[in-house]
């Protein structure tokens, strides 16, 4: 599947996953996240960012400054990390966008659902100054377009673990960056049109069956290289599943409630927005340790994972950190696995390639 082209609506940029792409919508705007492409982000920012923090913001505020990102209105940052926080400070200077700052709990309790509810009532009386207002009736409309689209992505995935879609190289981490790119309407047709096409053939010879089961290979870790993604997709038999915030943690967040007109307050549509994404697939970022690791047990369980694949994003102490969880569950589950590290450049590639065949080969 391609980008959407020919969309006039103007884009608001987003980076977390925790970010509400539906209150971005329901102002007008297209949600559309930013992430570093192949032969991208190569400009100097030492200026602004120094090398020695993650390769992420730097190469984004490089395609800033090199007006790769076109059609931006504006860029929500969401307070992820100080990293991100260092973006934001020097977007505030330097964007010709609008900037505004997001502050996502790190937990997930009730208290929290409070105070990200408060916080996103503050952000949609600041994006419906800029676009259309951002009231019941438009978030309403935004949800139902969202719940489309989350149906359809579930039922992508199915048919993705079942095998039935191997023959898509870029699989669930294309699927997640175009989703998260794209005008959410036309996304949904073009999808819902992927999906009839391939129930038209589920009774054609050859085709995959419900109870088949493919071995998995889990990319853990911090944001992939695009070239990684596409070295994994096309050198390995297994069926490539990237844990990552740009893969299934994007693609499994809740889906919101089906809604129709007058039913609920803004404020209470927000406070389900909130609780939906506070209880979304839980990141090293999320003070809940306990969560993070259940929720590498049911992976590696549940996906039948032959081997995983650790992406450790160079000076990013959360992908450090949560390696450590996962490499210990590797070790009593006797799966084998391969670290790597990147600053998210092509000029990673030449090297990687090497380890990672010779580790395939392995497996083989």
């Amino acid at each position: 599947m391609r980008e959407q082209k020919g969309n006039t609506t103007k884009k608001v940029g987003w980076f977390c996953t925790y970010t509400p792409e539906e209150v971005i919508h329901a102002a007008g705007f297209t949600p559309h996240r930013l992430l570093p492409g192949p032969g991208s982000g190569n400009g100097p920012v030492e200026d602004a960012l120094p090398g020695s923090i993650c390769p992420y913001p730097r190469k984004i505020l490089s395609n800033l400054r090199s007006s790769i990102y076109d059609e931006l209105a504006g860029i929500v940052v969401a307070n992820s990390c100080n990293a991100m926080i260092h973006l934001y400070n020097v977007l505030k200077e330097e964007s010709g966008p609008f900037v505004y700052l997001l502050d996502v709990p790190r937990r997930q309790d009730q208290e929290a659902v409070n105070y990200y509810t408060r916080e996103l009532e503050l952000l949609a009386d600041y994006l419906g100054k800029k676009g259309q207002p951002v009231n019941a009736e438009n978030l309403t409309r935004s949800l139902n377009i969202y719940r489309r689209k989350k149906l359809l992505l579930d039922e992508y995935s199915r048919l993705y673990g079942l095998g039935a879609l191997n023959q898509d190289r870029a699989g669930l981490y294309g699927l997640a960056i175009e989703a998260a790119n794209s005008e959410p309407e036309a996304f949904n047709k073009k999808l819902s049109g992927v999906l009839e096409g391939r129930q038209k053939k589920r009774g054609a010879p050859g085709a995959v069956q419900q109870g088949d089961n493919p071995s998995a290979l889990l990319l853990a870790g911090g944001l992939p290289p695009q070239g990684l993604v596409e070295l994994l997709s096309e050198q390995s038999g297994l069926l490539l599943y990237p844990e990552n915030c740009a893969g299934i943690r994007y693609l499994q967040k809740p889906g919101p409630p089906a809604l129709s007109g007058g039913d609920l307050s803004r404020k209470e549509i927000l406070h389900i927005i909130s609780g939906n994404y506070l209880a979304k697939l839980p990141c090293p970022r999320v003070f809940n340790h306990r969560a993070r690791e259940d929720y590498y047990c049911r992976l590696l369980d549940e996906l039948a994972v032959r081997a995983v694949i650790y992406h450790d994003l160079l000076f990013c102490d959360m992908c450090h950190y949560d390696y450590l969880l996962l490499k210990d569950l590797l070790k009593k589950r006797d799966i084998p696995h391969l670290k790597v590290k990147t600053e998210l450049g092509q000029e990673d590639l030449g090297q990687l390639k090497t380890r990672v065949e010779a580790f395939l080969e392995i497996l083989a």
